[in-house]
């Protein structure tokens, strides 16, 4: 993976979860992926692997908010 796109994976994962959550995510899941390799060592196929998980870390996190903002809300 290029560093580019590794940092503007970051920043959306940051904006939106906050710095220590979006690099604690970021980190869980390179480490699922592949421990101990450099981001820019990566295969294509785990660069896929990644992104398809932090985009599920990302969208699971969205809905999460619009939970406890809709449930808020009600109240």
């Amino acid at each position: 993976m290029k560093i580019k796109q590794w940092i503007k994976i970051e920043k959306k994962m940051t904006d939106l979860m906050g710095w220590e959550k979006g690099i604690d995510a970021m980190c869980e899941v390179h480490g699922e992926v592949a421990r101990g390799k450099a981001i820019y060592e990566l295969s294509p196929r785990e660069d896929r692997k990644i992104i398809f998980r932090l985009r599920k870390r990302y969208s699971n996190y969205q809905q999460f908010l619009e939970r406890t903002k809709n449930s808020s809300q009600g109240e």
